[in-house]
């Protein structure tokens, strides 16, 4: 494995950061206690958004209730019965999975943004909403409401990582929810944080976020390159060569054999793409890949699991159109194909739905909520 990301004068003079994947805890900002790394976290090699991106597949789930729905024995998406307390109806959300929970925040329900805060026990598949209650604060006091922000999981905790916000922020700001104690708080960041956005990309590698694009509350798109030490909680920019995606948001992006970042598709300034573009972060160069078997169609707001060296994308599409596809990329041979082909009615074909990946007993299962169609959804499936 390649020791990417640590700091050498070198490197810190080229611009060019690498990470050592190795265990960390949140800075002494962060009220969470030191997290201990289990064989399941430490099969994870890189996490993303979790609003709609990718996540790898190796998180298990132990007693799984939905072992009987899902890839592992149906090409097609099934309808999870869950119990409890639904939550209301969202899309724009972003979820995460830790240990046997499925831990969803925020979204937009149609008539406004949310703050909420909804854990799905995969176990017994039982909705319970948490109180978004921040540590060490007044009673009230509550997150941000939040769409298109990410969410990734990282031992016994969640993070929350930018996204549009109500109150407004002109920075990213990272929170992190600690799903044992059922309890939020801020993240207090240091360095060259960078600008507020919703629609970008983080995937985790060991201790260390990458951020990628977005778009800004006035509706800029970026192609920024962000990355944040949990050790130290300094946010510091990647510099890099070679020609790079444009400036775009909802894209996926997935982080390849802890080495290369690949990043497919979104929305940029002239329109929808189907691009798919490579930065190895050892040489910190750009690449554009050439498409090479099917051909996909350009799409945003889609969904990516990264599962071994096959990445799989969901849905997305644009104004017109959204596709019930999976698309297929295989890192490895840098070849498109397509698994599965969804009827129009399936929650691929939703917009603003989140997926995370879960792995038991062999079998992959991808669980997606919510989305909007004609109108926003709370479905599990």
């Amino acid at each position: 494995m390649p020791k990417m990301f640590g700091f050498s004068r070198r490197r810190a003079k080229l611009g060019r950061l690498k990470v050592h994947l190795g265990d960390a805890s949140l800075g002494a900002s962060s009220p969470v206690r030191s997290i201990k790394r289990s064989s399941e976290d430490n099969a994870v090699g890189a996490s993303a958004s979790g609003r709609s991106d990718d996540l790898n597949c190796e998180c298990s789930t132990a007693g799984l209730g939905i072992s009987k729905c899902g890839i592992g024995c149906s090409e097609n998406w099934m309808v999870v019965p869950t119990c409890g307390d639904k939550p209301a109806p969202r899309f724009h959300h972003a979820a995460a999975v830790v240990g046997n929970k499925m831990v969803v925040v925020g979204g937009d329900s149609g008539h406004g943004m949310l703050d909420d805060t909804q854990v799905l026990g995969l176990d017994k598949l039982t909705w319970a909403p948490v109180a978004s209650k921040i540590y060490r604060s007044p009673i009230g006091l509550r997150i941000p409401q939040c769409k298109g922000h990410c969410m990734i999981s990282w031992g016994k905790s969640v993070l929350l990582v930018g996204g549009r916000t109500d109150p407004p922020s002109d920075a990213v700001a990272v929170w992190c929810f600690d799903v044992e104690r059922e309890c939020w708080s801020l993240v207090e960041a240091k360095g060259d944080i960078p600008a507020a956005r919703s629609g970008h990309t983080v995937f985790r590698a060991g201790p260390v976020l990458i951020l990628f694009g977005g778009e800004e509350t006035k509706g800029r798109k970026l192609n920024d390159l962000h990355m944040f030490d949990l050790k130290s909680s300094t946010w510091l920019p990647l510099h890099y060569t070679g020609t790079g995606p444009s400036p775009r948001s909802n894209h996926v992006a997935a982080l390849y054999d802890d080495r290369y970042l690949f990043v497919f598709g979104g929305q940029s300034k002239s329109g929808v793409r189907n691009d798919l573009y490579s930065l190895d972060f050892e040489t910190m160069v750009w690449s554009k890949i050439k498409i090479k078997g099917y051909h996909p169609s350009p799409r945003a707001g889609c969904c990516g699991v990264l599962c071994g060296n096959k990445w799989y994308i969901v849905g997305g599409g644009s104004k017109k159109k959204c596709y019930a596809e999976t698309l297929v990329f295989d890192a490895s041979k840098l070849e498109w194909s397509v698994s599965v082909t969804s009827s129009n009615v399936s929650i691929a074909t939703n917009r603003g739905f989140s997926l995370v990946p879960v792995h038991h007993k062999d079998k992959l299962f991808l669980v997606a909520f919510g989305g909007n169609r004609k109108e926003p959804s709370n479905e599990v499936k």
